[in-house]
């Protein structure tokens, strides 16, 4: 998974709490042809886990704290994460990109390659969110570089185009969206409106990008995708530093601090012959396990996250963790969420699908067809046949009850050949 994770992600100060996900949708993207749609919104009729894992909105209708991915291996999890990043990276950087040198210039073969009908059509990413209580629906298709279409709705009590763009032509609404009026010509090609209007720091488009500047898309896999948060809050936040010392302490760490260097220090304690503590030795971060350095990393996200009511996407979540630690981990984003924080990830661990940590439309799926493509739907979609709320989600799952499970066949001709 490539980290779109920019300097300054994390730590963004925010004034508001309503900065939450409705919706994500997008299509011709790696292994994505056709449309697949992520949606935050709760299925009214479902009555489980309603106390803890949903948010209230008065939006006529309500929204879910997390979303759990699985799939099988290549089947396109990592790919759904890198969606979103791709989309909050082109936001950010499509200005500055424009400007430098081709050579130095992001990637631009993110399209689909399994099927001629998609080499020259544009991918296409849309993301409906609400922000100071207000509901956009932003957008754009782009092919190569080129940007060929964009898009912004704002929905207070009906929806209202703010712009339309074709290319380099451009639909304005001149009273409820000035600053387009204003800049719309300068704009280049292959450069988002959004990220143009950015620039000048204009009213309704920097409320839409600061919503993307809450937004961190981070790889499970890759501690430095996360870990300046971690160390920035331990040097600027002294209730961060207090909270990680105790979340920490099964792990029979004392305290942790950060050195001159800006290095994380943590301290163990040390016992004389009758196992009586009779000091503290300070420990290199590198001499803890892999496990337990990404689960410090991850804190400081998670702490980000739940204190200013972000949205948090993370591939490969449970990987380098105790199937324990990573329910404890999501049992505490439910209970603790006060400020209305979202949270998708990606895993594989099976023990994690349980009536008493998922509600079904907080489960998503990936899976590859015959052709190549990755197909995106929920556990929610199979009727009552197939799995009820006081079903074993897990059993049910690695039954290959909702694909997205297959694995290697031994077969004959496989052991054959190792003669």
């Amino acid at each position: 998974m490539v980290n779109y994770r920019h300097n300054n992600v994390y730590l963004y100060s925010i004034k508001f709490s309503t900065l939450m996900l409705i919706q994500f949708k997008f299509r011709n993207f790696l292994s994505y042809k056709e449309e697949a749609t992520l949606l935050m919104t709760s299925i009214k009729s479902f009555k489980e886990l309603v106390n803890t894992h949903i948010i209230n909105s008065d939006k006529g209708f309500d929204l879910l704290k997390s979303s759990a991915i699985y799939g099988s291996n290549g089947g396109g999890k990592s790919n759904f994460i890198s969606a979103m990043g791709f989309m909050k990276n082109l936001i950010h950087t499509s200005f500055a990109d424009s400007l430098k040198k081709e050579e130095e210039r992001s990637f631009a073969d993110f399209y689909y390659k399994l099927n001629e009908s998609t080499e020259n059509e544009p991918s296409f990413f849309e993301v409906s969110f609400i922000k100071n209580d207000v509901i956009y629906r932003y957008g754009f298709e782009i092919l190569e570089r080129e940007i060929i279409s964009e898009w912004l709705y704002r929905k207070k009590e009906v929806e209202v185009l703010l712009f339309e763009r074709k290319k380099s032509k451009f639909k304005i609404n001149k009273s409820g969206f000035p600053e387009g009026n204003k800049y719309n010509k300068e704009v280049n090609s292959n450069v988002l409106f959004l990220s143009h209007l950015s620039q000048y720091n204009s009213k309704e488009s920097k409320s839409v990008f600061e919503w993307f500047r809450c937004l961190n898309v981070v790889s499970g896999l890759k501690d430095e995708s996360y870990k300046n948060v971690t160390m920035t809050l331990l040097q600027d936040v002294p209730q961060f530093k207090a909270w990680l010392s105790i979340a920490v302490k099964f792990l029979e760490i004392s305290n942790i601090d950060t050195s001159k260097e800006k290095d994380i220090i943590t301290y163990h304690n040390k016992f004389d012959s009758n196992n009586v503590i009779v000091d503290s030795v300070p420990f290199q971060f590198h001499e803890e396990s892999d496990g337990t350095r990404k689960l410090i990393y991850l804190l400081g996200a998670l702490y980000d996250t739940l204190m200013n009511g972000k949205v948090l996407f993370i591939d490969e979540l449970d990987s380098k963790l105790h199937p324990n630690l990573t329910k404890k981990l999501l049992e505490f984003f439910h209970l603790l969420n006060k400020k209305n924080a979202q949270f998708i990830f990606t895993a594989h661990d099976a023990i994690l699908l349980d009536k008493d940590l998922f509600r079904r439309d907080q489960i998503w799926f990936v899976d590859r067809n015959k052709f190549g493509e990755s197909e995106f739907y929920s556990m929610s979609e199979f009727d009552a046949s197939v799995v009820r709320n006081t079903s074993d989600y897990r059993k049910k799952y690695l039954e290959n009850k909702f694909g997205a499970a297959e694995t290697m066949d031994i077969t004959n001709q496989l052991i054959e050949l190792m003669d």
